[in-house]
């Protein structure tokens, strides 16, 4: 059992206690149980508190444009400054938008739950074909409250619309010219609402038995998000970010896994990787579908398929004093370009789940003293 309790004392957040509880329980020599619960508290930082205003010119569909007089819509968008709906079309598929911090912002608060098995046989040790395999299987829930996050630009448009009232809190920050296009969108960041994912992490290790010409090893770890989802707290509203949709140049894949081979000789190691990521989706506008850039317009949504990248490493122990080692490598050695994705703003790509398109080659050096 291991227990844990930390008091933090801020001047701008007052005190807080959390706690932790951790067991493990070794149920048989060849199976170990563990769980642990743990409470979270964040204060903002720094930056999220005081950072300066910046401005991000996102690509953004006005859902005020050209719309019919029979549109739901039609009467709110003239309502919210756009005269005439029919012949209104955003001079500028790219707004610009406002971001930076908030003064106003309270801690995150979390909490955590993970439990699992190891089971390490013993039917597998020091063999002709393993000296030892191991495999764990951990589920995990994580609840964050009080998220900091500032919410998606075409949500909080899409919902301005929809409100029709530009006193809702969907509208604040933004507003429109003379001619209905919008000249000002505050996006700043807040305590948005709700996080709740849950979801597994499968693993297997394999030490391979020492040979004449080396020893080989093997690792694969895989995490499968069952759920994702985050409520605003200010409209009770589930924002956008779901699993396997593209949205905001970011996305979770349903199953991200990365295999890892490895081969140990006197003082070379080789390394070969392979990192995987599920497909996901994300919707088209109808400026998209006419263009034809997206790969289902029956379903008005765009592809991104499931994508594999391999890496490759080789390692130099010197016969020193020191602990020295030198190491190259090739990231995305067979130059796997990231899926096109149709509405992110950088370059046609999600920079935060796909690598920079083309190989990226390293050497490294170290000393250990």
């Amino acid at each position: 059992m291991n227990l844990a309790a930390r008091y933090s004392d801020y001047s701008t957040f007052g005190s807080t206690t959390n706690g932790k509880l951790g067991l493990r329980w070794e149920a048989t020599p060849d199976i170990v149980a563990r769980t642990t619960y743990a409470q979270g508290f964040r204060a903002p930082s720094v930056g999220e508190l005081f950072g300066s205003p910046a401005r991000f010119d996102a690509t953004i569909t006005d859902p005020c444009n050209d719309l019919p007089n029979t549109d739901p819509n039609y009467s709110k968008c003239v309502t919210l400054g756009v005269a005439n709906p029919t012949s209104f079309h955003q001079a500028n598929t790219q707004i610009s938008v406002r971001t930076g911090g908030n003064r106003t912002l309270n801690p995150e608060t979390s909490k955590s739950l993970t439990a699992g098995l190891v089971y390490s046989p013993t039917w597998a040790e020091n063999r002709n074909w393993a000296n030892r395999l191991d495999f764990e299987l951990t589920y995990y829930r994580h609840i964050i409250k009080e998220a900091i996050q500032a919410p998606d630009a075409q949500t909080q448009l899409n919902r301005c619309v929809e409100s029709g009232n530009a006193a809702s809190i969907f509208c604040t920050g933004i507003s429109r010219g003379t001619s209905g296009d919008i000249n000002g969108f505050s996006n700043i960041l807040r305590n948005l609402g709700t996080v709740d994912t849950h979801g597994f992490d499968l693993g297997v290790d394999w030490a391979g038995p020492p040979l004449a010409v080396g020893r080989p090893g093997a690792n694969w770890q895989t995490t499968y998000v069952g759920k994702y989802s985050a409520v605003a707290s200010d409209s009770g509203l589930t924002e956008p970010r779901q699993i396997g949709v593209e949205v905001n140049d970011s996305a979770i894949p349903r199953v991200r896994s990365t295999l890892n081979l490895k081969w140990g000789m006197n003082f070379v190691d080789l390394g070969w990787s392979l990192r995987y990521l599920s497909a996901v989706n994300e919707s088209c506008d109808q400026d998209r579908l006419d263009l034809g850039a997206c790969s289902d317009p029956g379903s008005r949504s765009n592809h991104l398929k499931a994508t594999m990248y391999h890496d490759l490493r080789v390692m130099v122990r010197l016969p020193a004093a020191t602990r020295t080692t030198l190491s190259a490598g090739v990231n995305n050695v067979l130059d796997q370009d990231p899926p096109v994705c149709v509405t992110c703003s950088l370059n046609g790509y999600d920079a935060s789940n796909y690598d920079l398109p083309g190989q990226f080659g390293y050497l490294e050096a170290r000393i250990g003293f």
